[in-house]
């Protein structure tokens, strides 16, 4: 399984049947897919080895036709180049803003942040910032316009992490609060473990 990033897009600009066609795609987990679409051809070919050499001779003949004309052999290559991650993103809070003409949304992605999508957004005329979080391998980060402003704050701690990435982002993921709930419960296991060896050696003095 991946690590998951979490997001906060939001969008503006074009038309309202745009912004409407891009969070309806949003809402039913086609986002990336409405903005740069990945070919059918690829969607149905994979990766990897086949146990049969005919069905594996055939697979690879497919992938061979595919690189050729688009480029990519398969989905998984297409998408974490075209797109900036392994799969699609979905979202159940999809909101459209009152005059039409943008939508927001949170959701997760499969190890990184879609940024590519974002970047094909701009080139279509939109306005897009997007935030995001990624646990698992210490990074934040503000996406706008196709500014990219990246924190890896992996040597911090919960007391001087908002430091590092600022108020906005500490703010909008509470990452110093999160890391200070980790820190307890590591010190009170820490201790427990350090009463328990104490006790242990009391016993066979």
């Amino acid at each position: 399984m991946p690590n998951w990033c979490q997001n906060q897009i939001t969008v503006r600009g074009g038309q309202q049947s745009e912004i409407q066609r891009l969070a309806d795609a949003f809402s039913n987990g086609g986002l990336c897919q409405a903005v740069v679409p990945c070919p059918a051809e690829l969607l149905d070919t994979t990766s990897g080895h086949l146990g049969d050499p005919v069905e594996q001779a055939a697979l690879e003949a497919k992938t061979a036709a595919n690189l050729e004309k688009y480029g990519y052999s398969n989905w998984y290559d297409f998408n974490v180049s075209e797109w900036g991650t392994k799969w699609d993103v979905t979202s159940d809070s999809v909101e459209i803003d009152s005059d039409g003409l943008g939508f927001n949304g949170t959701f997760d992605s499969a190890w990184s942040p879609p940024i590519a999508v974002c970047e094909a957004l701009i080139e279509q005329g939109f306005e897009v910032t997007l935030y995001y979080y990624e646990p698992g391998m210490a990074y934040v980060g503000k996406w706008e316009d196709g500014c990219d402003d990246l924190y890896e704050y992996g040597g911090e701690k919960a007391d001087t992490v908002r430091a590092a990435i600022g108020d906005e982002l500490d703010d909008m993921f509470d990452i110093s609060g999160s890391m200070a709930e980790y820190e307890e419960v590591y010190e009170e296991e820490e201790l427990t473990e350090w009463i328990k060896d104490g006790a242990a050696a009391n016993e066979n003095d």
